[in-house]
């Protein structure tokens, strides 16, 4: 065929390993190279790896000296990580950040990470299985520090640069330590009760964090502190009238800025996740107790049970009675 030129191309490939994923550089003889990077192989880690007690999904580790670990890997349960002693280099997604002794974050399961540096490196591994272990957190959720520690900045990481993490003083980090070996002491021993007593220690931990990152100094406003604040807010105030106007003042933002940062942060509107949350609470209560719909409708924010029924249809694809049902519970009382 005119114009075409049939000609047969030798490439050179050549594949990199990295942390951040696999380089391939194609180089024809005598010419330069293109280099193409491939997203990281995560590898999986389940829980059955880790927790010898399958029904109760919590347990403490201490690593002295932890080395590099450039391969990404991510996991099915949550990972609460406490730096005390060194120098390393985390990353997470596709950012990498620079760790010390102090610092505190929060690895929710299915983020891939990794630690491609360390030196002089220990920390603690506290993973952990919230809904497993259905670990009670009454009023935990209006704590604006939880909201952030442990909902928000793990998913603003990326964006935040990890400008957002919990810094322990040396002062903290000792009392924090302190509340870990009493948490240890309970896992290990394995005496009659101690999975009781362990999830409380588990659940003074993460208050005592929570509070801890409540307190710190904010030079000035940051997404994370200001949504955290209307997060805490509305699981406050869920049951009743909840408007943009009401949250946007809790916020500190405008009403066009709050609802830009919700959208970035969670993905929904504020008014959205009202919703969200009121569901949320309805199935742990449909899951739980033999409230009938109508009285569950009511304690979740609504007013009307059969807009309460078309709406968890359309969230879960079946009627409260017919997830009661699923659930294997018995029928309303």
């Amino acid at each position: 065929m005119d114009g075409l030129i049939d000609e047969q191309v030798n490439l050179i490939v050549t594949l990199r390993l990295c942390h951040k994923g696999v380089e391939v550089a194609l180089t024809e003889p005598s010419k330069h190279s293109i280099i193409l990077s491939l997203p990281p192989l995560v590898k999986k880690l389940r829980h059955k790896q880790f927790f010898e007690d399958p029904a109760f999904r919590l347990r403490a580790m201490r690593i002295a000296r932890h080395g590099a670990m450039p391969d990404p890997h991510c996991h099915d349960f949550d990972e609460l990580v406490v730096v005390v002693d060194g120098h390393g280099k985390h990353f997470v997604g596709s950012e990498t950040y620079d760790l010390g002794a102090g610092d505190v974050f929060v690895i929710l399961q299915g983020m891939s990470h990794c630690y491609p540096e360390t030196k002089d490196f220990s920390l603690i591994n506290i993973i952990y299985d919230t809904d497993q272990i259905r670990m009670p957190r009454a009023d935990l959720r209006t704590v604006s520090g939880y909201q952030a520690l442990f909902e928000l900045e793990p998913r603003l990481r990326a964006r935040s640069h990890f400008k957002n993490r919990l810094k322990l003083s040396l002062e903290e980090l000792g009392k924090m330590l302190k509340i870990v070996a009493e948490l240890e002491e309970e896992l290990n021993g394995n005496t009659p009760g101690h999975r009781f007593v362990a999830t409380a220690h588990f659940m003074r931990l993460i208050g005592w964090l929570s509070r801890a990152y409540s307190k710190l100094p904010r030079d000035e406003p940051r997404s994370v502190t200001q949504i955290s604040r209307v997060l805490g807010y509305i699981e406050a105030n869920y049951t009743g009238p909840l408007s943009v106007e009401t949250l946007s003042r809790v916020a500190g933002m405008s009403q066009s800025s709050l609802f830009r940062t919700f959208q970035q942060i969670l993905g929904r509107s504020p008014i959205d996740h009202v919703m969200h949350l009121r569901m949320e609470k309805a199935t742990r209560l449909l899951a739980r107790t033999r409230m009938r719909v109508g009285e569950i409708s009511y304690s979740v924010g609504f007013n009307d049970s059969n807009y309460f029924t078309r709406q968890f249809r359309a969230a879960y694809g079946c009627s409260p009675r017919e997830y009661r049902e699923r659930e294997g519970h018995a029928s309303e009382i």
